[in-house]
């Protein structure tokens, strides 16, 4: 009797082993990645980078980043038909358009990229000119001869939007971004926004598989 209770004791201890490792372990390293990403505005010369930075153990893997800002689509957008993707004949809005990473090899911006433990990888961000500012695209920054287009132009002000960090094996990871280019300003903040506590994401992701 003794041996078949530490028989079902074992086989049971096993079980709730298994279980808390596949449904707590692999989501609490997961949202643990995510929720420690930070990014950090760089000063370039008339331009702006971003420094994704993952202070974790694991590698980001295959990470992209998206752009979202608000602009008035009437008056905000110079013109500049050959050089933007959003110009005065595509009066679009900027939401959630694909950044590139600031890589020159072996394959020169990257949209997608890993950012191994520790690592900081640059991602362009915008350029100011004396009379607009320049958002780069997938494809980085403008340059007609080379028939490369950057994502919008416009006129100086000041733009809130967002910057989202996503990649295979994190979620979404949600900055505050303001570029401030009013008054002779070349500014740029950016600031994380409230990260889902793991319960709420384990009870999530559970409602989701079933």
């Amino acid at each position: 009797m003794n041996s078949l209770f530490t028989l079902v004791s074992g086989g049971l201890a096993g079980a709730v082993a298994t279980l808390i490792t596949q449904k707590v372990s692999e989501p609490l390293r997961v949202w643990g990645l995510s929720k420690n990403i930070t990014a950090t505005p760089q000063a370039a010369t008339d331009a702006y980078r971003l420094r994704v930075c993952n202070p974790g153990k694991r590698t980001i893997e295959q990470a992209i980043a998206y752009i979202s800002l608000k602009f008035d689509k009437r008056v905000d957008i110079v013109d500049g038909e050959e050089s933007a993707f959003i110009n005065v004949s595509v009066r679009e809005e900027l939401n959630e358009d694909r950044l590139c990473w600031s890589i020159a090899a072996p394959d020169p911006h990257p949209v997608t990229i890993d950012i191994y433990p520790g690592e900081k990888q640059a991602l362009d961000l915008v350029r100011f000119h004396s009379d607009r500012i320049e958002i780069p695209s997938e494809q980085g920054w403008s340059d007609p001869k080379r028939n490369l287009r950057s994502r919008v132009l416009l006129r100086n002000g000041r733009y809130e939007g967002r910057i989202h960090i996503v990649a295979k094996n994190t979620l979404r990871r949600s900055f505050d971004l303001v570029i401030d280019a009013s008054s002779g300003r070349r500014e740029v903040t950016l600031s994380r926004r409230k990260f889902i506590r793991f319960f709420s994401y384990l009870m999530r992701r559970s409602i989701t598989k079933d």
